[in-house]
């Protein structure tokens, strides 16, 4: 799993990426916020891996962590499991 910094349209985000997944987040001094993921594969787990790593990364560090509003049933299912707090 790597992880690294982009500019996005003057916004830096950090971009992860696991397997075939890729993930992006904002953060500020004390949040961390998904914004964006994607995975080329589909049902494999490589974005709930990813998300996972990511939690646990931000939330060691004292961020709290959260999600973009999902935009389908399967990422809010994901969110729950795993403790995602949606921002709706």
């Amino acid at each position: 799993m790597e992880h690294k910094k982009e500019n996005c349209m003057g916004m830096e985000l950090e971009v992860w990426r696991n397997k075939s997944c890729r993930a992006e987040f904002g953060t500020g001094d004390d949040w961390a916020t998904l914004y964006l993921i994607e995975s080329e594969e589909q049902g494999k787990g490589h974005a709930t891996e990813l998300l996972v790593e990511a939690k646990r990364y931000y939330e060691e560090r004292g961020l709290s962590f959260g999600g973009s509003v999902a935009l389908n049933s399967r990422m809010r299912e994901i969110y729950q499991r795993l403790g995602i707090k949606e921002y709706a």
